[in-house]
């Protein structure tokens, strides 16, 4: 059996996007077999037998999880990620890219982070496990280019969010924990909490833009080369929650609640190399992207108890 494209991680946000507009490639998730094992990834690539790969999965959460799990994290993305492309090149694979993450950047930087300041100091102390695994990805990447001549690449994409989001209100990320707490808040008639002072600045992009560019970067090669997938400038976390609250049709009051943790207080990045890469592309503005993914949790949450975390 040979596959044209196999996509790892398949069942998460980015997966679910990409079924939209590439369902004839195969998408493995946790039930296929456990990545972290190298004996069942051998075993998923020989029965597959694929040309191309799109490398998704990770084992990630947000704040609160990152900051637990550091140590979990990093053992089991370095595991995965090692597995993956180890087997991918023993297999010939053509064309492999994989996803990196914005929290690879060390905090505090004085002007907004490229490509080129990807392994420079350190990140985060609350997600180092995590962020360091995916700069170990980014290093084997181009060491078996260089080694091996493998055909592989990396994406960076800023914080994603869209469709079949993490809804969970600890683990989730922001825009899909922002979401569950609008809907359990308007059910409850409470107020929305919101981790933090509300003035951490993050950038987001829709998920379905991130699929469209991953399916361009699988058909082009311009070396092993990073590219960030980063539109604006950000927004802060309160402007954000408003905006989740008018997706979700919630008019209640918006309390910040600064004894929670919101990470570091500002996240810019840039791409010295995406206009040349992907120049002409057009992104889903913020809120119609909110609006969208709104509308699909509505319509996906029916049988969710209030007070629950996860669907």
């Amino acid at each position: 059996m040979s596959t044209e494209i196999l996509v790892t991680g398949g069942g998460g946000l980015l997966g679910y996007a990409l079924k939209k507009i590439c369902p004839e490639a195969v998408f493995l998730t946790r039930a296929h077999g456990d990545l972290t094992d190298l004996g069942q990834v051998r075993h998923l690539f020989e029965k597959f037998r694929p040309k191309r790969v799109l490398h998704l999965a990770a084992q990630v959460g947000g704040i609160k999880r990152n900051a637990l799990e550091n140590a979990d994290l990093f053992v089991a993305n370095v595991r995965i990620n090692t597995n993956v492309l180890t087997t991918a090149k023993e297999f010939g694979v053509s064309r492999l890219v994989s996803v990196l993450s914005s929290c690879v950047f060390e905090p505090h930087p004085t002007r907004p982070s490229t490509e080129n300041d990807l392994h420079v100091g350190l990140p985060f102390e609350g997600n180092l496990g995590y962020s360091y695994a995916k700069r170990m990805l980014d290093i084997h990447t181009k060491l078996l280019s260089e080694q091996h001549g493998c055909k592989f690449s990396t994406i960076l994409p800023v914080t994603m969010y869209g469709p079949n989001d993490n809804w969970d209100l600890e683990k989730g990320h922001v825009v899909g924990s922002l979401i569950h707490k609008c809907f359990l808040a308007r059910q409850q008639n409470k107020h929305l909490e919101v981790w933090g002072s509300g003035k951490a600045v993050r950038q987001f992009v829709y998920s379905l833009d991130v699929a469209r560019l991953l399916l361009r970067a699988l058909d082009s090669f311009t070396g092993p080369e990073t590219v960030i997938i980063a539109h604006d400038w950000g927004i802060t976390i309160g402007e954000l929650a408003k905006h989740v609250a008018e997706a979700m049709k919630f008019k209640g009051p918006i309390v910040f609640n600064p004894n929670l943790p919101e990470g570091q207080r500002v996240k810019e990045i840039r791409s010295l190399h995406f206009s040349r890469n992907f120049g002409d592309f057009s992104f889903t503005p913020l809120r119609e992207g909110l609006e969208l993914t709104a509308e699909w949790f509505s319509s996906h949450q029916q049988g969710v108890s209030v007070g629950t975390q996860t669907f």
